[in-house]
């Protein structure tokens, strides 16, 4: 049965591993996207109150790719939308050769290693044919591959999942969230 906490009740862990989603790092550091406030709040009392208690924060590649893919899509749009360009103005081919693109990169890396890589551990999952291949096993069509690759490390290592994506209602794992589909 999974646990579900609310963010207030994050001290209720003790030392437990806790799997930041790349949402939280949104909500945390993606100051230019257009979040709720409330829950930036929440998530960020709740990465103080982990490194405080120095419970581990743990990330994988998937969550720095989701981080950085997400946090330069939402510089693009604001690009677009504040330069008043058409929709069809092109990511890869127009935008990444602007000054926009350059600063917005710059700007992610260095949140990457200045604000969240000091803070968290990296774990990496091996995987062989049969694991990979239980990835794409159309019993999962509820929750994405990535977020399967991320119940799978948060169940082998007995990690607390924060996240404010409601997908996980089901997976089996524990959760720490703001999101009232948990207890719903």
């Amino acid at each position: 049965m999974s646990d579900y906490i609310e963010t207030e009740d994050v001290s209720r862990i003790n030392k437990g591993k806790v799997f930041f989603d790349a949402n939280i790092w949104i909500f945390i550091y993606c100051e230019i996207a257009n979040t709720n406030k409330t829950k930036v709040n929440k998530y960020s009392k709740v990465f103080k109150t982990l490194i405080k208690a120095k419970n581990p924060i743990v990330i994988d590649l998937t969550i720095i790719s989701e981080f950085v893919n997400r946090y330069l899509r939402i510089a693009y749009n604001n690009h677009i939308h504040k330069n008043k360009l058409p929709k069809t103005f092109d990511y890869k081919r127009k935008y990444r050769k602007t000054s926009d693109f350059n600063e917005a990169w710059e700007n992610v890396c260095n949140i990457v290693n200045y604000k969240i890589l000091p803070y968290t551990e990296i774990i990496n999952f091996e995987y062989d044919r049969k694991s990979l291949a239980a990835l794409l096993d159309s019993a999962n069509l509820d929750t994405d591959f990535n977020d399967n690759h991320i119940m799978n490390l948060c169940l082998k290592n007995k990690m607390y999942l924060l996240t404010d994506d409601g997908d996980f209602k089901k997976s089996g794992i524990n959760i720490i969230s703001a999101n009232n589909i948990y207890w719903k």
